[in-house]
């Protein structure tokens, strides 16, 4: 049996099977069978020749050995009638009515009838037939049972597309206007996109988007090249469309109107901009072990073995999209986490009658993803928040104002003003070049910062990335609440040696 979708004719490699067999059964289809017609018709006789008006030809008829085809055809139209895929057809043979096939679906009909011809076929292609037809009607008999339990089943020839619209009718946001934004200008087409509180000190006034990809790779097949190229690019169209004149509406903090409205993405004081989450979710079957699995938490830490794992970060940090280096809150700056999901928990998820599990996988699976950007960037940077002298006094926005300008080339891309926070600034730096300077061989930009807050007598305040990425119902993060990690020696280093 030809996959479903496969082709819209018979298989080529076997396509001399069938006009082979029909060639042989129409054979002397137009040649007069002498003895019938001597037998059994009168002819005229002129002179002594014998004239017959009426001739007796050999006629086409279906025969045993054409049946093992007809169900053949049959099977193949019952399936595009009951499923709606496109099956191969033939010129030659016309498939059983409807009915008539249903019937042989039943109470193993279907198997006896082929067991009466079994013994016609000899030729190997024809016995691979057989053994197809005879499984095709071993499913049928269980399909058609009344007295079975009913089951469903899923037929596709592209199950990649089938994935990634389950995972998206799970987790994306559905609207008209947030779907015609998946679809970039430049053709690209974003698979999951929905709008989050921001990853930078959420205090659920502002949003930034969440953009991801479905894959189902083998197991084996590891996340790179092409797919991640693609994911860049979706982040940074993203942004772009955000800047876009259809949305800005010329706010200074940077919030665009429309589909993007309470998004922030750029910080006006600093210029610095917020992370922007990018995933890939792919998809895999886990061997089976009970039913349990289709019921498990869906959701693991490293190592475990349930529903979602998580791939080593290693590659995937080595992967990260950059233009400068050691400067998280930059425009080019683009992260990426890779999840296996567990196929059968999703599937189990999509298809369910009950609205509330859908609801629960969705609010389940975008605070993993949230918790785990936290991990990742718990993991690489060092956050300090820092304050200037005196920044209780009415002056103290133009000041600080001043200090990144005047400061700009060392800081951009580093310092990132939380929109709740306005009197400090969140600095970030990667462990691997801090460390480096507690080895004692300064990094240059590293140094650079470390001079400007000494310089400035800036103050400066630990902070981890949970305290700015998300506040949750824990004490509010304010100036005041941060006065309690006051480090009272001035200085990166002095500070980050407290911090560890």
């Amino acid at each position: 049996m030809a996959r479903p979708g496969r082709s819209r004719g018979t298989p080529k490699k076997n396509q001399n099977l069938f006009v082979f067999v029909a060639k042989n059964k129409h054979s002397g289809n137009n040649r007069i069978n002498w003895l019938r017609t001597i037998a059994k018709k009168t002819p005229f006789i002129q002179g002594d020749s014998p004239i017959y008006m009426e001739l007796v030809n050999k006629k086409k008829f279906f025969d045993l050995d054409d049946r093992l085809l007809v169900l053949y055809f049959s099977a193949m139209k019952f399936i595009q009638d009951e499923f709606g895929f496109e099956m191969p057809q033939s010129e030659f043979y016309v498939p059983l009515k409807r009915q008539e096939f249903a019937r042989l679906l039943e109470c193993e009909r279907g198997q006896r009838e082929l067991r009466r011809i079994k013994y016609k076929y000899f030729e190997d292609r024809l016995l691979k037939l057989y053994n197809i037809m005879e499984a095709f009607f071993r499913w049928g008999a269980r399909y058609t049972n009344k007295n079975v339990k009913a089951k469903e089943y899923l037929i596709a020839n592209s199950f990649n597309n089938v994935f990634e619209a389950m995972i998206d009718s799970l987790i994306s946001d559905q609207d008209k206007e947030v779907a015609k934004l998946k679809k970039n200008e430049d053709g690209k087409i974003i698979d999951h996109l929905y709008k989050e509180k921001s990853l930078i000190f959420a205090d659920g006034s502002e949003s930034i988007w969440h953009i991801g990809d479905s894959k189902y790779y083998k197991e084996e097949n590891e996340v790179l090249g092409q797919s991640v190229a693609k994911q860049y690019t979706y982040a940074k169209n993203i942004v772009q469309d955000f800047f876009s004149p259809d949305f800005v509406d010329g706010n200074d903090e940077c919030y665009s109107s429309g589909v993007h409205q309470g998004v922030r993405y750029r910080d006006s004081v600093t210029e610095g901009y917020s992370v922007t989450p990018n995933f890939f979710i792919r998809g895999f079957v886990p061997k089976y072990e009970n039913d349990g699995q289709y019921d498990d938490p869906y959701f693991s830490k490293k190592g475990e073995t349930k529903d979602i794992v998580e791939p080593s970060e290693d590659d995937m940090w080595g992967k990260r999209n950059r233009h400068f280096r050691n400067r998280l809150f930059d425009r080019d700056t683009l992260l990426l986490k890779v999840y296996n999901i567990n196929f059968l928990y999703v599937l189990k998820t999509y298809t369910s009658k009950h609205s509330s599990l859908r609801d629960e996988f969705k609010k389940k699976t975008r605070k993993r993803f949230r918790e785990d950007f936290l991990e990742l960037l718990g993991d690489n940077y060092y956050f300090w928040a820092v304050y200037l002298p005196d920044w209780q006094k009415p002056d103290y926005a133009e000041r600080l104002q001043d200090f990144v300008d005047r400061h700009f080339h060392a800081l951009v891309g580093r310092v990132f003003q939380p929109a709740g926070t306005p009197h400090c600034l969140i600095l970030a730096l990667e462990q691997s070049a801090v460390n480096i300077s507690l080895k004692g061989a300064l990094d240059k930009d590293y140094e650079k910062i470390r001079q400007i807050v000494k310089d400035e007598k800036c103050e400066m305040f630990q902070v981890w990335p949970h305290e700015i990425w998300d506040n949750g119902n824990s004490q509010k993060w304010d100036d005041e609440s941060l006065q309690q990690n006051k480090v009272t020696e001035l200085g990166v280093v002095d500070a980050l040696v407290k911090f560890l």
